[in-house]
């Protein structure tokens, strides 16, 4: 997987911008004080399709849920949660676009709730998820062109809490860092050589997980019982040739594919990675057998707008928080 760092070009500030596009409940505060002027370009990219990525980090763990037991503090397994320091049991649409700041890139222009299973060593610690990359992108399958926002108040959950045997890698995806293949690529900077459990990488070496959203929404629904339903994964193009793919009849609207993008170094104190144990991980199945995430969407949505816009229709290489205009979120601090 090829990672990206944040540019360290010289920014400056620049002058507030108009309102968003439409009715924009999201718009809580004055967004445009987590955009500056970035000296580097958005260039296009070479596979045809679009990408935007951004660092959301830590904020607190905890035993909550808000999708899946809202209102119930301590009901869930540990959950650790990322960019919005508000995000609780209690959590809705409306109370998360009240966070007067967060640990995303931009501040408060991205006040969405992020959460996944902590992942824990064979000695009991807590394995940090070290300045995570949030990406929102075409992905590889269906038409950049295709692409529109996704919806203000829209949740999603991506990955089985509950599996007890290993899930497809559709949607959870691990490799080492290390890993070669000479099979056909989309990008062979981003080598889809994924397995679904966690693999044996060496000391030194560093896992890889990503946890890949469904992009194609069924137009009516921000969210159903099963916090899943109203999502669908769309049909897979064949590489090295992106963008043949299509959302089903019954889910037509391609939203930007999500996903969580973590990376681990194996150390001496970790131990072997074969080792590793998300929380809900049942006894004697392979580690990553349960990973899973939640997304709640808090982005403004003219900042989503010109995502979609510049960087993924007009299939743009956007790197960390460039929003294809000559602007940029600013960054967040990283630890």
């Amino acid at each position: 997987m090829a990672w990206i760092l944040a540019s360290s070009a010289l920014m400056i500030a620049v002058a507030a911008c108009g309102p968003g596009v439409g009715s924009a409940p999201n718009e809580r505060s004055a967004p445009n004080e987590g955009i500056v002027a970035a000296e580097e370009a958005a260039e296009k990219r070479e596979d045809g399709t679009g990408a935007f990525r951004t660092h959301c980090l830590e904020t607190h763990v905890a035993f909550d849920d808000p999708l899946v037991f809202p209102s119930r503090p301590g009901a869930s397994h540990e959950h650790v949660f990322l960019g919005n320091p508000t995000v609780d049991a209690f959590t809705n649409e409306e109370t998360l676009l009240e966070a007067t700041e967060t640990r995303c890139d931009g501040g408060t222009v991205n006040r969405s709730g992020y959460w996944v299973p902590s992942l824990y060593d064979a000695d009991g610690q807590r394995l940090e998820y070290i300045e995570p990359l949030i990406y929102y992108k075409t992905g590889y399958h269906l038409p950049p062109e295709s692409i529109v926002p996704a919806p203000a108040g829209l949740q999603m959950i991506a990955g089985n809490a509950t599996a007890s045997t290993p899930q497809d890698v559709t949607a959870t995806k691990f490799r080492c860092a290390s890993w070669t293949t000479d099979a056909p690529q989309f990008d062979p900077g981003d080598p889809l050589d994924h397995i679904s459990t966690l693999p044996d990488c060496d000391e030194g070496d560093i896992l890889e997980i990503r946890l890949v959203f469904p992009q194609c929404w069924d137009g009516v629904n921000l969210t159903s019982d099963d916090h899943q339903s109203h999502m669908a994964y769309p049909s897979l193009a064949t590489a090295p040739v992106p963008g043949t793919g299509s959302c089903p009849d019954s889910h037509p609207v391609a939203i930007p594919e999500i996903s969580y993008n973590f990376e681990i170094y194996v150390t001496d104190d970790t131990g072997p990675t074969t080792s590793w144990r998300f929380v809900p991980d049942p006894e004697g199945a392979p580690g990553g057998t349960t990973l899973h995430g939640d997304w709640m969407n808090g982005w403004s949505e003219d900042v989503m707008r010109r995502i979609v816009e510049n960087c993924l229709n007009d299939t743009r290489d956007c790197g960390v928080g460039l929003l294809g205009d000559g602007t940029m979120l600013r960054p967040v601090p990283l630890d």
